[in-house]
């Protein structure tokens, strides 16, 4: 059976049936999985890039990964922890001391509590997309803006109830480039994206397009970093366009491109189709971290409410078919990230659009049940 093209003809489908400007998909199952689909290795696209331009997209193009770009963070944060320069247990404000909230309670806020989302933390209110920083300072301004300073926490943390925060995505960042004594990006570079070849992705978007890349990230002003950002600029450099729908559902551009330094580990990850495999395929092979981190990442810490997951250490866990997988959803103006993996089947599904509001998880729900060979009418779009 050839599931490669299954896979293409499923995600042609997608597009067409969910009027998506474009998608694409990773499929990755080891040659040893106990899978029919062992040794299928898949990358498949519909659609446009460039919706507006008719520009055909293809699996070399650069997504905005959004909140995947979590996953990244957290796997830094643990490798520090293996070094013994972090302690997971230990209070932020340690390694933070300016850090602040106007609730008294945020002393006891520790990583371990960030990473599962149980620390009681709000969430961001703007992102700025309209009005992005470049500078190395963006990240800890935010942390030390009102926003942050006069907020109280949800609840006292040793609750352990899970609420997602993008404020405490944004600390834990902080954490570890305060526990790195580097910028959490140059990390980032240094002990992820480097080491596992992916050539095709930054968290530094701004640097992708020519005016990026010859602007001072420290000194840009507004002008310059509008013109580093553009979309037109990063479409050209193969980043592809964020889309969103009118009032009549018709497929417009969103206005800007969701970059802001400010908020760098929550969201600023940009990559294609096969560098995320070669993420995915580190963690499967358990090539980043040690038996005993993975073990931490992967347990169950908290009930994710109304869904019926599970968070670990910044990794969702769900039960589909019988078999546990772990990852992560991402959602910002303009585009959708779903990145999943089964160790069990040394499987990954990575699935991406362009479209505010495009149903990735449940793509890649239909393709894990493709791929496992459940359930006939599974492969519906409606």
């Amino acid at each position: 059976m050839d599931y490669s093209e299954q896979i293409k003809e499923y995600i042609s489908k997608a597009a067409f049936g969910y009027d998506l400007p474009g998608l694409a998909a990773g499929v990755f199952v080891g040659a040893g999985s106990s899978l029919p689909c062992a040794g299928t290795d898949c990358e498949a696209v519909a659609g446009f890039m460039d919706f507006r331009e008719r520009i055909p997209l293809r699996a070399e193009h650069v997504f905005h990964m959004a909140s995947v770009s979590k996953l990244f963070v957290a796997t830094g944060i643990l490798m520090l922890a293996e070094r013994g320069l972090l302690d997971l247990e230990a209070p932020v404000r340690d390694s933070l001391p300016w850090f602040r909230m106007r609730d008294a309670r945020h002393r006891e806020i520790s990583a371990l509590q960030l990473l599962t989302h149980t620390a009681g933390m709000p969430d961001v209110e703007d992102y700025f997309w309209h009005a992005p920083e470049t500078d190395g300072g963006a990240l800890e301004r935010f942390l030390r803006s009102d926003e942050v300073r006069e907020a109280m926490l949800l609840w006292p943390p040793q609750e352990g109830r899970f609420r997602y925060s993008n404020v405490g995505d944004e600390l834990r960042g902080a954490l570890l480039a305060a526990r790195a004594d580097r910028s959490f990006e140059d990390f980032m570079e240094e002990s992820i994206l480097r080491p596992l070849g992916m050539e095709a992705s930054t968290f530094l978007t701004y640097a992708r397009t020519p005016a990026g890349r010859g602007m001072d990230a420290e000194k840009a002003d507004r002008a310059e970093i509008a013109r580093a950002l553009s979309i037109d600029a990063l479409r050209d450099a193969g980043v592809c366009v964020p889309h969103g729908k009118d009032q009549e559902k018709h497929i417009v551009r969103e206005p800007f491109f969701p970059y802001n330094r400010a908020h760098g580990p929550s969201s600023t990850l940009t990559a294609n189709l096969r560098d995320m495999r070669r993420f995915g395929e580190a963690h499967l092979r358990g090539a980043l971290l040690g038996p005993a981190s993975y073990e931490k990442a992967w347990n169950a810490y908290a009930l994710v409410p109304n869904n019926g997951e599970h968070i670990g250490l910044a990794w969702f866990l769900r039960e589909q078919n019988g078999h546990r997988l772990y990852g992560h959803e991402g959602t910002d103006d303009g585009f959708r990230a779903s990145f999943w993996i089964c160790p069990r089947l040394d499987l990954q599904i990575t699935v991406v659009s362009n479209l505010s509001g495009a149903p990735v998880k449940k793509i890649n729900k239909g393709l894990f049940d493709l791929l496992a060979d459940h359930s006939p009418g599974s492969n519906s779009f409606r």
